[in-house]
């Protein structure tokens, strides 16, 4: 068992009323959330967070470039992937004002921006994670760091989770480990071994909202460039999704919220079907309308040809259009016949590249993929295994760009605490209030960080 005294000289309980895998967005709030019903319910108990890292809420400084987008105002089952049968009761139950006053009651305002996006008012992802952590000090929220849960074995007692040789034991157990992205910043995975081996399945894990590649000969004379276009996905030839935004054009290929949306679809079909990306650089025109720019600029016979749609598009662009819709670049647009000139505007409109795939784990934002919602309860409880719960990222939904990912790891994470702390059977007794001597304070290296 692992019991005595730990990192720092403080002494580490080896039994508790409730154990929660993983100090991330989902796991913290679940932590809360317990604690508050405890509380309500008239009982203290004895709750820990076990986390790999060194720190907890390594990922939450991470989101949003540094300021946290919490949440949409217009959270709705639309902007949600996978078992979205289970969305449209619980979302019901969890909106985004729900998460606000969360936040507001333990002292964090918030701020709601553009596209319904959510922030914390001083736009500081580090203020998010500070109110999670004085609110598990105030409940006596136990933090144990360099924890990594590598076994969780089902008891009479309730459930042994293990460090290689050394282990606590828990009433029941929240598991919020997150997914594959990030591994920088800690993710691995091991939380679906961990429920496998207690008899759940788990879906194909893809990383999505992520860079979509392509062929390095085209994606390298436009490194640098962003665009505004209408975004398209083709599969073997037929139309399947569509998101529009910002473009913005790396080496390896396209990037921006509006190709971030379509790379789970990329993921999902890559390998298994012909894929292609083809941006409309000039939605706002029709086709016609951009042949007459075209004609009008073709009326400058001295101007260089790959400048033709330099007017209005990007300068890094606007010569790769012009490539990729002649054979044969002529010196002049003088030189372009009428011809010629339909076949740059409709490239402008249909600017093509082929799908080679996406970046890896490290860059991609969310796991697409997970544990079956059909394995879990409306609480969140497992019906492979009572007493054990599940949160965040490791269940099979995942959301687009603009907060609906944190909306769904709060969520999850309110739902799976406030279930855990009210499941107890009538007759069963909590264990107790610590001595003083013994105070439920973070252990490991998160103590000296503080």
């Amino acid at each position: 068992m692992f019991s005595g005294y730990g990192k720092g000289g403080l002494f580490i309980q080896n039994r508790y009323d409730l154990a929660v895998v993983g100090g991330g967005a989902a796991g913290l709030t679940a932590a809360v959330a317990a604690a508050e019903e405890y509380i309500k319910r008239h009982k203290h108990a004895r709750i820990v967070v076990l986390e790999a890292n060194s720190r907890v809420g390594k990922k939450i400084l991470a989101t949003g470039n540094g300021r946290c987008n919490l949440t949409n105002s217009g959270i709705d089952p639309i902007h949600y992937h996978g078992d979205t049968s289970f969305l449209p009761d619980f979302l019901s139950h969890y909106p985004p004002e729900k998460i606000i006053s969360f936040f507001q009651s333990i002292g964090l305002v918030c701020r709601e921006q553009d596209e319904g996006r959510v922030y914390p008012y001083n736009l500081q992802a580090s203020a998010v994670l500070d109110v999670l952590r004085r609110q598990l000090e105030h409940f006596q929220v136990e933090t144990i760091c360099d924890f990594p849960v590598t076994r969780l074995k089902k008891t009479a007692q309730g459930f042994e989770l293990f460090r290689e040789t050394e282990s606590v034991t828990a009433a029941k157990v929240i598991v919020a480990t997150g997914g594959m992205a990030y591994p920088q910043l800690g993710a691995n995975g091991s939380g679906y071994q961990i429920l496998k081996e207690l008899g759940h399945n788990c879906t194909k894990l893809i990383p999505s909202l992520v860079q979509v590649t392509t062929e390095p000969r085209r994606a390298k004379p436009l490194k640098g460039a962003r665009s505004p276009a209408r975004a398209s996905l083709y599969a073997d030839g037929k139309l399947i999704a569509e998101s529009s935004g910002e473009v913005q054009f790396t080496e390896r290929g396209l990037s921006g919220i509006c190709i971030f949306e379509l790379s789970r679809m990329v993921g999902e079909r890559y390998g298994r079907q012909k894929l292609e990306l083809s941006l409309d650089l000039m939605p706002e025109y029709p086709l016609e309308r951009i042949v007459e720019f075209l004609k009008q600029r073709s009326e400058i016979e001295e101007l260089p040809a790959l400048e033709l749609c330099s007017g209005f598009l990007n300068k890094l662009v606007a010569p790769e259009v012009v490539k990729a819709a002649l054979p044969h670049v002529p010196k002049t647009v003088g030189e372009l016949d009428e011809h010629q000139l339909e076949e740059v505007a409709r490239t402008v409109k249909r600017f093509r590249f082929p799908v080679t795939g996406t970046l890896d784990w490290k860059d991609a934002q969310v796991t697409a993929g997970g544990i079956p919602l059909d394995e879990v309860d409306s609480n969140l409880q497992s019906r492979c295994c009572p007493g054990l719960y599940l949160a965040g990222e490791i269940l099979n939904i995942d959301g687009d760009c603009g907060g609906f990912n944190l909306h769904w790891a709060w969520s999850t994470g309110l739902a799976a605490g406030r279930s855990a702390a009210k499941a107890e059977s009538e007759g069963e007794k909590g264990l107790g209030k610590p001595k003083k001597s013994s105070p439920r304070r973070e252990t490991g290296n998160q103590k000296r960080r503080k």
